[in-house]
């Protein structure tokens, strides 16, 4: 329940800085065909070969940033790029 604290802040994993607004549900219509209504995991896959999917790996170093050190660690990654 930790993850109820998140808001406000961002999360590092690896190379990617992630903004956390407020709590949310997975939303599991990804995973329907909208036109059929019925569940096809192979959306869910097509998405994430689409956008990539190699951004995040296991293994990667998990941070979270509060107030000043998530503004920081904002700025230092778009300067990085």
């Amino acid at each position: 329940m930790a993850e109820r604290e998140w808001p406000g802040g961002c999360l590092r994993i690896g190379k990617v800085l992630i903004g956390v607004q407020d709590l949310r549900l997975r939303c599991i219509m990804t995973a329907y065909d909208p036109d059929t209504q019925v569940r096809d995991k192979e959306i869910t896959r097509d998405i994430y070969r689409r956008f990539g999917g190699d951004e995040l790996t296991v293994g990667d170093e998990v941070q979270l940033a509060r107030g000043r050190a998530c503004a920081e660690s904002a700025a230092a990654a778009v300067f990085a790029e």
